[in-house]
């Protein structure tokens, strides 16, 4: 691992527009550099570069981040090879941390695995190639499927036979252990005896690769015609292989994916195989199973724009309606072509030349409102019930679209394709978006419940207003309602936390007129005082960070302490927490204390108009949520005739009443 040293030493050499002048022609405008952005078609340069903060912004996609996130984003780099990239252009030599004994262990072991697994690569592809039941039957049932042998070998493909040839009998003899043999899936062990023997045998094999390229898993296909056999046999899950999170094809077709800025999704091996062999590179496939949202994330590092390409029989289309709404709620836009039902991708590639496909694909890709309502109408045309439920299914798939101007695009698409007023629609949707929130937030809090008992949500947001946080894995979402203030108050912190407080008045908690206090102190020092903590994950670890890593700084010039707290919080390995940061920082005006929006004033000079009363809002909705519950405890109490509890929560919501008051009346000040 990179100590933080070392990674200080090279975030201090990097100038963020020698790095993305490597890939990119900047030209100087004012105090920043302005270029094509590579990460969409741009025509007109809409990537700003800022030397001086050393972050990049594309005003027309969205894309920002340091050189680092530059690098991960173009190079499909993870963040250390990132930090490795930047440290030999700047010729910095890295300082690797000593690993605990539990690390090295469990890095060795994983390790380990990824050997094992090549290992059996190799050794299937011999056999394929160099033994005669290998040639006989593996290589002349790939070639009977009329794949290349130049394709055989770029995807590694193999041959599984019987005994003598055993991949156990031959590893054990290599010098493989049995524990790590067993681990990633290739042999199973005999109870009683301990004997091993192989998972994949007389089968055909397909090996799994992940996105950098090591294999991870095996899928094995019997040639027997025998009902009783099963015709797949796949790994099971390991420490190395999650079937939920991979894709079969992604590291052949990731750079063509990208290139395309089109990801063309089928369902087995073949299919990825015959299509890559024609010339459609960017092709993977699900393997069989359902699609998985981490799967479209998977696909989303490299395109938002997704063409599912399936068979035109039943079962085909069953599949392709399944997957369109996980897409559309990741946020990709969704194609589905359905070839003819005398056909599947494998047959359909064999079929037809590269122009043909792509002129196919091309001439047939139907959006999801278009598939949907061909498919399930036709049984439905006479049949009112019937087509009122089809057009509620296609609203629902409407309302799971994250963009709300592409919501609304798929909405004046609903409403003239079935002759319904735009309105109706629109509220049908808002509808099924209410209900999607709400249970939600129900499962999220079911998930992810700390102890003791979170505080009441009010009613739900009125529709279009969303949740702040961005749900995610590691940082679920506890509460939106308040979400939207923690938010506000973190981006005071990360931007503006080393710069001092001036007052004015004596109004903000005690504070004295000449007294000054930074704004990082008064945030936290205000929430202190009440006994207060996020309630929300992703905030409280940036609020928690933010403050372990200032206890450590010298005092400097504001600006200068700003710069160290956000290139710390923008270089962990966390790419969440980094993106929210960058979000933060690039918010040109807080949510909801917007009183200087349209001003001219600098933002830093309101700081002690705006500040106080983000703190002021936050506890004011804290105290809200407690009336909301303490009324619901003593409707309860009245219900249940229990005059002792009734009592103490009507003491209770008095004395709340009376903070809610009190900072009422401290807002209405400001």
């Amino acid at each position: 691992m990179i100590d933080r040293a070392t990674v200080d030493r090279i975030l201090d050499a990097v100038r963020i527009e020698e790095v993305i002048g490597d890939f990119v022609s900047l030209r100087k405008r004012g105090a920043n550099y302005l270029g094509l952005c590579p990460f969409h078609q741009d025509k007109n340069p809409s990537m700003s570069v800022s030397s001086t903060k050393g972050i990049f912004k594309c005003f027309a996609c969205g894309k920002a981040g340091n050189a680092v996130t530059f690098l991960m984003e173009h190079e499909h780099l993870t963040y250390v090879e990132a930090l490795r990239y930047l440290a030999r252009k700047y010729h910095i030599e890295i300082v690797e941390k000593e690993e605990t004994a539990e690390e090295i262990a469990h890095r060795m072991r994983y390790e380990s695995l990824l050997v094992v697994t090549d290992y059996a690569q190799k050794f299937y592809a011999d056999v394929l190639w160099n033994t005669e039941v290998g040639k006989a039957v593996g290589l002349s049932y790939f070639r009977e499927r009329k794949f290349t042998d130049e394709t055989i070998r770029q995807f590694g493909l193999g041959y599984a036979a019987s005994r003598p040839l055993t991949l156990c009998a031959q590893a054990l003899k290599d010098g493989y252990k049995k524990e790590y043999l067993v681990d990633a899936g290739l042999c199973l062990e005999r109870e009683g005896t301990g004997e091993l023997y192989d998972r994949f045998f007389d089968r055909v094999i397909f090996p799994i690769h992940s996105i950098s390229g090591r294999v991870i898993a095996f899928g094995g296909r019997t040639l027997k015609t025998d009902k009783s056999v099963a015709k797949y046999v796949n790994s099971p899950q390991s420490e190395i292989y999650d079937k939920s999170r991979s894709l079969y094809g992604i590291f052949q077709a990731k750079n063509a994916i990208a290139k395309n800025d089109k990801c063309i999704l089928v369902e087995g091996y073949a299919d990825v195989i015959s299509m890559h062999q024609a010339g459609m590179t960017n092709v993977v496939a699900s393997s069989g199973t359902s699609l998985t949202v981490e799967q479209i994330r998977l696909i989303k590092r490299f395109t938002d724009k997704v063409t599912i390409l399936y068979d035109g029989d039943a079962a085909g289309v069953k599949a392709a309606l399944r997957g369109i709404d996980l897409v559309l709620e990741e946020g990709l836009s969704v194609k589905v072509v359905l070839l003819p039902p005398e056909d599947d991708p494998d047959t359909f590639a064999k079929s037809h030349s590269l122009i043909e496909i792509r002129e196919y694909i091309e001439e047939n890709e139907q959006d999801f409102i278009s598939l949907k309502s061909d498919l399930l109408l036709q049984e439905s045309e006479r049949d009112p019930v019937r087509r009122a439920q089809v057009i509620g299914d296609i609203v629902q798939s409407v309302s799971v679209v994250a963009d709300p101007i592409l919501r609304n695009i798929y909405v004046e698409m609903v409403a003239e394709k079935f002759d319904q007023k735009t309105d109706s629609v629109l509220a049908k949707v808002a509808e099924f978006r209410r209900k999607k929130r709400a249970l939600d937030r129900s499962r999220r809090r079911f998930e992810a419940r700390p102890e003791g008992p979170l505080p009441e949500v009010p009613a739900d947001l009125p529709d279009g207003e969303e949740p702040a946080a961005v749900p995610s894995s590691g940082y679920p979402v506890r509460d939106a309602y308040l979400a939207v203030m923690e938010r506000e108050l973190c981006y005071y912190l990360i931007k503006f936390g080393a710069y001092p407080l001036h007052f004015e008045k004596d109004m903000y908690f005690g504070a004295e007129p000449s007294e000054e206090i930074s704004v990082s102190r008064y945030i936290h020092d205000a929430l202190d005082d009440d006994g207060l903590v996020f309630v929300n994950d992703l905030y409280r670890t940036l609020f928690d960070r933010y403050f372990a890593f200032t206890a450590t700084l010298p005092q400097e010039e504001p600006e200068a302490m700003q710069q160290r707290i956000i290139r710390f919080l923008t270089t962990g390995e966390d790419e969440t927490l980094n993106r929210a940061v960058f979000d933060l920082i690039l918010e040109e005006h807080p949510l909801t204390v917007k009183t200087y929006e349209e001003s001219i004033t600098p933002e830093e000079q309101a700081l002690a108009y705006t500040v106080p009363k983000s703190v002021l809002l936050y506890k004011l909705r804290i105290t809200e949520q407690q009336c909301a519950a303490t009324a619901k405890e003593i409707a309860r109490a009245q219900r249940s005739g229990d005059s002792g509890i009734l009592r103490e929560q009507v003491r209770r919501l008095q004395l709340l009443n009376t903070v809610k008051n009190r900072l009422s009346k401290e807002l209405n000040r400001l």
